[in-house]
């Protein structure tokens, strides 16, 4: 996993959620559900929303660092102006955080003793970055780089002692809100790297009530969710150098995919190490999984990892266990049946209308997911950002379940039926004339190279571009 952003409220969730495509959900080892899915360049991204409070900040923070042993983690949301100048909907990104209740009562008198956590230096920069980019676009709102202080407490008043506490002690903070010193603690503790992002939704001047009734909430959080997708997409474009996270460093008006991208140094990426196996893998394709097909069934993208080295064996009186685990990952539209047998255990789509969806895992170790293709009237089509975005979830999905996985894996691809199949793009359908048919039963992309199963999980993302580059040219290929 590469970012994971945290958030405290349903608003705030929604409005990160909706810049995830290809989603799926995981759950940490005590419940905590997180949906993880690919951003604008295929980076990806984990989120989860766990309530207001430091202190679940920091519980949470601390699971999904070790869950998902992410490069970066942000929490954005929305937050109190305590600053005249800001407006509503301004973005606030926190260089400094301040756990603001901290202190001794002595009398009369509060006598502060300051927590304080700084943002990381990259990410900061990454944020001035897209910030001086974001400046450059006629929008309606600004950016400001200031400290945020951190409680538990809503504030909604000028006069309340707390406020003047805070003006007293912490005069440069913002902005106040209740997550973000939780998590930017348990950040420092497991040395991964922190950054709020907030958007001013009301003033905490008493008037909270009327400007949430008036909308300010959700277009806060809009606001901070647009703008973190920035800051994540040129962090890592710099922590990793990789060819499909950016077109332009700081660029968070026009993300593109990997053909439009900015060059890089080779020698500073290290992609997934991909090697060629010697002989012929043997894999079952999904019409052996399922050992159905209907008759006029849509056309399915499907992927399978076939083990390399022996994986651990499955026993017969887990499978039952692990197809309920399968199902618990398909769409919750979909209705579900589970099976098992001397196979192994699957899950698939029940109903032939909502299109052929499935997950496998053979009991020798085979890792299998498929799922239709979007298309229109006249037929499937392969759109390239779209197989990014999927492949990229269903190897998440495989690599991640319950089973220890083998050392190295060999991807497989396949869509079948293939006929009316063509590549072209999502925003152009449905479409009223098309060309560049492929007329073939099926298209396949046989399991020839392997790459470690750490880099699946790491990696997902450069994995996915190499096996939809590979899928795009056996199309050509065999449409010549």
């Amino acid at each position: 996993m590469q970012v994971v952003v945290l958030t405290a409220l349903p608003v705030e969730y929604d409005a990160v959620a909706r810049h995830l495509h290809g989603r799926v959900v995981r759950r940490d080892r005590v419940g905590t559900q997180f949906e993880v899915g690919s951003i604008t360049g295929g980076s990806r991204v984990a989120v989860a929303e766990l309530g207001p409070g430091n202190y679940a900040a920091a519980l949470v923070t601390s699971h999904a660092i070790e869950m998902f042993h992410p490069k970066a983690i942000l929490f954005v949301g929305i937050a109190g102006a305590l600053h005249s100048d800001l407006q509503l909907g301004d973005v606030v990104v926190a260089p400094r955080v301040y756990s603001y209740q901290g202190g001794m009562a002595k009398g009369d008198d509060f006598l502060a003793r300051p927590q304080s956590y700084n943002g990381d230096w990259a990410l900061s920069q990454s944020a001035r970055a897209a910030a001086r980019a974001w400046r450059a676009a006629p929008l309606s709102f600004a950016v400001h780089h200031r400290p945020i202080a951190a409680g538990e407490v809503v504030l909604n008043s000028r006069t309340h002692p707390l406020a003047e506490q805070l003006r007293r002690n912490y005069n440069d903070a913002a902005a106040i809100e209740m997550e973000s010193a939780g998590m930017a603690h348990a950040g420092q503790m497991h040395q991964t790297p922190t950054l709020t992002v907030r958007g001013i939704s009301d003033r905490a001047d008493g008037g909270k009530e009327l400007v949430d009734a008036a909308g300010s909430q959700p277009a806060a959080a809009d606001h901070a969710a647009e703008f973190a997708m920035a800051v994540i997409t040129d962090y890592l474009a710099g922590v990793i150098g990789s060819p499909n996270q950016v077109a332009v460093a700081g660029d968070v008006r026009r993300q593109s995919s990997h053909r439009e991208v900015a060059a890089h140094d080779p020698a500073t990426h290290t992609g997934p190490s991909w090697r060629r196996e010697s002989g012929p893998l043997d894999v079952a394709w999904r019409s052996a999984i399922t050992r159905r097909r209907q008759s006029f069934e849509s056309p399915a993208l499907e992927l399978h990892l076939v083990p390399i080295d022996p994986a651990p064996h499955i026993e017969v009186r887990r499978l039952a266990a692990l197809a309920e685990e399968l199902a618990a990952h398909l769409p919750a539209r979909v209705p579900v049946e589970t099976d098992v047998d001397d196979q192994g255990a699957r899950a698939v789509s029940s109903d032939s209308t909502s299109g052929p969806h499935g997950l496998f895992v053979g009991r020798h170790g085979q890792r299998s997911a498929w799922e239709p293709l979007p298309k229109d009237s006249m037929g499937a089509v392969l759109d390239e950002t779209w197989l990014l975005d999927h492949l990229a979830a269903s190897i998440i999905t495989l690599i991640t379940l319950s089973p220890r996985s083998a050392a190295r894996y060999a991807p497989a691809l396949a869509v079948m039926p293939a006929d009316m199949l063509t590549v072209g793009r999502l925003d152009r359908m449905p479409r009223s004339h098309g060309s560049g048919f492929l007329m073939r039963a099926k298209l396949e992309v046989p399991p020839e190279e392997s790459v470690p199963a750490d880099d699946l999980g790491d990696l997902a993302s450069d994995v996915a571009a190499e096996l939809a580059a590979r899928l795009l040219m056996a199309f050509h290929r065999g449409n010549r």
